[in-house]
Protein backbone atom coordinates (compact mmCIF):
# COMPACT_ATOMS: atom_id res chain seq x y z
CA UNK A 1 0.00 0.00 0.00
CA UNK A 2 0.99 3.75 -0.88
CA UNK A 3 0.36 6.11 2.05
CA UNK A 4 0.53 10.23 1.52
CA UNK A 5 1.42 11.63 5.54
CA UNK A 6 0.92 15.46 5.10
CA UNK A 7 2.29 18.26 7.75
CA UNK A 8 -0.09 21.13 6.79
CA UNK A 9 1.08 24.42 7.23
CA UNK A 10 0.55 27.85 5.18
CA UNK A 11 4.53 28.78 5.05
CA UNK A 12 5.70 25.18 4.55
CA UNK A 13 3.40 21.91 3.45
CA UNK A 14 5.58 19.01 3.48
CA UNK A 15 4.54 15.74 2.12
CA UNK A 16 6.05 12.56 2.09
CA UNK A 17 5.48 9.01 0.45
CA UNK A 18 5.99 6.15 1.31
CA UNK A 19 5.35 1.96 0.74
CA UNK A 20 3.75 0.88 3.66
CA UNK A 21 3.68 -3.15 4.21
CA UNK A 22 3.06 -4.14 7.88
CA UNK A 23 5.40 -2.16 10.46
CA UNK A 24 7.96 -1.52 7.42
CA UNK A 25 8.06 2.08 5.99
CA UNK A 26 9.78 2.76 2.64
CA UNK A 27 10.39 6.22 1.43
CA UNK A 28 9.66 7.15 -2.11
CA UNK A 29 9.36 10.74 -2.46
CA UNK A 30 8.88 13.51 0.11
CA UNK A 31 9.03 17.18 -0.67
CA UNK A 32 7.83 20.90 0.74
CA UNK A 33 5.79 23.16 -0.79
CA UNK A 34 6.68 26.53 0.16
CA UNK A 35 4.11 29.41 -0.22
CA UNK A 36 5.26 33.38 -0.72
CA UNK A 37 3.68 35.89 2.03
CA UNK A 38 3.20 37.92 -1.40
CA UNK A 39 0.43 35.64 -2.69
CA UNK A 40 -2.70 36.07 -1.84
CA UNK A 41 -4.67 33.37 0.53
CA UNK A 42 -6.18 31.58 -2.33
CA UNK A 43 -3.25 31.47 -4.61
CA UNK A 44 -1.36 30.21 -1.72
CA UNK A 45 -3.80 27.16 -1.54
CA UNK A 46 -4.01 26.72 -4.82
CA UNK A 47 -0.36 26.13 -5.06
CA UNK A 48 -0.65 23.63 -1.82
CA UNK A 49 -3.62 21.86 -3.83
CA UNK A 50 -1.98 21.56 -7.24
CA UNK A 51 1.64 20.54 -6.19
CA UNK A 52 0.14 17.61 -4.26
CA UNK A 53 -2.56 16.66 -6.83
CA UNK A 54 0.02 16.15 -8.99
CA UNK A 55 2.18 14.09 -6.22
CA UNK A 56 -0.98 12.06 -6.02
CA UNK A 57 -1.31 11.59 -9.75
CA UNK A 58 2.28 10.74 -10.23
CA UNK A 59 2.57 8.07 -7.36
CA UNK A 60 -0.89 6.69 -6.96
CA UNK A 61 -1.03 6.05 -2.97
CA UNK A 62 -3.91 4.80 -1.32
CA UNK A 63 -3.78 6.67 2.29
CA UNK A 64 -4.13 9.98 3.01
CA UNK A 65 -2.86 10.89 6.65
CA UNK A 66 -2.46 14.36 8.07
CA UNK A 67 -2.28 15.21 11.83
CA UNK A 68 -5.30 16.81 14.08
CA UNK A 69 -5.02 20.52 14.33
CA UNK A 70 -3.59 22.14 17.11
CA UNK A 71 -2.92 25.85 17.78
CA UNK A 72 -2.21 27.35 21.11
CA UNK A 73 -5.19 29.40 21.94
CA UNK A 74 -3.24 32.87 21.84
CA UNK A 75 -3.17 32.26 18.35
CA UNK A 76 -6.83 31.99 16.69
CA UNK A 77 -6.01 33.26 13.71
CA UNK A 78 -3.15 30.76 13.24
CA UNK A 79 -5.73 28.01 13.67
CA UNK A 80 -7.81 29.46 11.26
CA UNK A 81 -5.25 29.48 9.07
CA UNK A 82 -3.99 25.97 9.48
CA UNK A 83 -7.74 24.35 9.13
CA UNK A 84 -7.99 26.09 5.31
CA UNK A 85 -4.93 24.41 4.68
CA UNK A 86 -6.08 21.35 6.04
CA UNK A 87 -9.46 21.31 4.75
CA UNK A 88 -7.57 22.14 0.92
CA UNK A 89 -5.48 18.97 1.75
CA UNK A 90 -8.51 16.84 3.02
CA UNK A 91 -10.48 17.78 -0.20
CA UNK A 92 -8.06 16.20 -2.27
CA UNK A 93 -8.60 12.70 -0.25
CA UNK A 94 -12.18 12.86 -1.37
CA UNK A 95 -11.02 14.08 -5.26
CA UNK A 96 -8.91 10.98 -5.36
CA UNK A 97 -10.45 8.99 -3.26
CA UNK A 98 -8.23 8.01 -0.70
CA UNK A 99 -8.67 6.64 2.63
CA UNK A 100 -8.38 9.48 5.17
CA UNK A 101 -6.93 9.32 8.55
CA UNK A 102 -5.44 11.63 10.79
CA UNK A 103 -3.39 11.72 14.17
CA UNK A 104 -2.74 13.51 16.90
CA UNK A 105 0.76 15.31 17.34
CA UNK A 106 0.71 13.17 20.34
CA UNK A 107 0.10 10.04 18.88
CA UNK A 108 2.37 10.68 16.65
CA UNK A 109 5.62 11.69 18.76
CA UNK A 110 4.38 8.70 20.84
CA UNK A 111 4.38 6.55 17.60
CA UNK A 112 8.04 7.53 17.03
CA UNK A 113 9.55 7.86 20.42
CA UNK A 114 7.20 6.15 22.80
CA UNK A 115 6.07 9.72 24.61
CA UNK A 116 3.95 12.58 23.42
CA UNK A 117 6.11 15.31 24.57
CA UNK A 118 8.61 14.96 22.72
CA UNK A 119 10.82 17.82 20.94
CA UNK A 120 11.10 18.39 17.05
CA UNK A 121 14.06 17.76 16.59
CA UNK A 122 14.02 14.16 18.58
CA UNK A 123 11.21 12.86 16.55
CA UNK A 124 13.63 14.36 13.25
CA UNK A 125 16.11 12.28 14.43
CA UNK A 126 14.09 9.02 15.39
CA UNK A 127 12.39 9.48 11.95
CA UNK A 128 16.16 9.63 10.20
CA UNK A 129 16.99 6.50 12.36
CA UNK A 130 13.76 4.45 11.55
CA UNK A 131 13.93 5.14 7.78
CA UNK A 132 18.01 5.06 7.17
CA UNK A 133 17.95 8.00 5.39
CA UNK A 134 18.39 11.51 5.99
CA UNK A 135 15.72 14.15 6.11
CA UNK A 136 15.79 17.75 4.24
CA UNK A 137 13.79 19.25 7.13
CA UNK A 138 11.57 18.96 10.49
CA UNK A 139 8.33 19.02 7.99
CA UNK A 140 8.89 16.04 6.11
CA UNK A 141 9.88 14.36 9.36
CA UNK A 142 6.49 15.25 10.70
CA UNK A 143 5.28 14.47 7.40
CA UNK A 144 6.87 10.97 7.49
CA UNK A 145 6.28 10.56 11.42
CA UNK A 146 2.38 10.60 10.30
CA UNK A 147 3.22 7.57 8.03
CA UNK A 148 4.68 5.81 10.26
CA UNK A 149 1.71 6.61 13.43
CA UNK A 150 -0.33 4.75 10.40
CA UNK A 151 2.18 1.86 9.98
CA UNK A 152 1.59 1.58 13.47
CA UNK A 153 -2.10 1.39 13.93
CA UNK A 154 -2.71 -0.54 11.06
CA UNK A 155 -0.20 -3.37 12.43
CA UNK A 156 -2.20 -2.50 15.90
CA UNK A 157 -5.09 -3.29 14.29
CA UNK A 158 -4.32 -6.41 12.50
CA UNK A 159 -3.13 -7.88 15.84
CA UNK A 160 -6.42 -7.25 17.54
CA UNK A 161 -8.82 -8.34 14.26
Amino acid sequence: MIALGVDVGLRTTAYAVCRVNGSRVKPLNDGQINTFVSFSLPQRLALIFNTLSKVIEEFRPQVLILEKLYSHYRHPTTLGLLAQVRGVVALLSDRYNLKFYEYSPTQAKKAILGRGDAKAPQVKKMVENMLSKKVKSQHIADAYSLVITYSHQVRIKRFYD
